[in-house]
């Protein structure tokens, strides 16, 4: 950004344009400044400066207060960290459903996790395997009992990079064949 940009964009956040705040905080490069523009964003109610806020503070009880405001503001990626930041299972709970329902990927997994009961589980990794999501793939393969399933999750999740499942395939397949 040359100067001139810059200058506009300056004007344009102290005359209260939230995109301008938020976009300075992203071209900033001295961490206070970067700061300060964000949360002026997040303040003004700029929900993804509310997330990016959330995540960048190194204050835990402001993190978890921006956290839930985006995610009471419908954010699915602050639904799924509240929640995994929540103490209380059954807030926990919640907030992963709800952004398991909204179709986050990484929420059904960790959903999946906290599930005590087994078909419950396999649902919720089925669906988030099916949709590509790799540690699913992963967790899915250890949970299988049939092993044509897990050998095709795992050379799934191998082929996608996942270390663990490219040992693990590795494992399987230095089975001795009996001679």
């Amino acid at each position: 950004m040359n100067a001139e940009e810059e200058s506009l964009l300056i004007t344009a956040a102290r005359a209260g344009g939230v995109r301008a705040m938020y976009d300075l905080s992203l071209q900033s490069d001295d961490p206070y400044e970067r700061e300060y523009w964000l949360r002026q964003a997040a303040e003004k109610g700029y929900l993804p400066a509310m997330f990016r806020y959330a995540l960048e503070c190194g204050n835990p009880v402001d993190r978890r207060h921006w956290l839930k405001e985006a995610a009471e503001e419908g954010v699915v990626a602050a639904m799924y960290h509240f929640g995994l930041e929540s103490d209380a299972l059954d807030t926990r709970t919640r907030w992963l459903t709800r952004a398991a329902d909204s179709g986050y990927l990484p929420a059904m997994h960790a959903l999946a996790m906290e599930c005590a009961d087994g078909h419950e589980r396999r649902c919720w990794l089925d669906k988030a395997a099916g949709e590509g999501y790799v540690p699913a793939m992963y967790a899915l393969a250890m949970a299988c009992d049939d092993a044509s399933k897990r050998k095709r999750w795992l050379i799934e999740a191998a082929a996608n990079g996942l270390e663990a499942a490219i040992k693990e395939l590795g494992n399987l397949e230095e089975v001795p064949d009996g001679s």
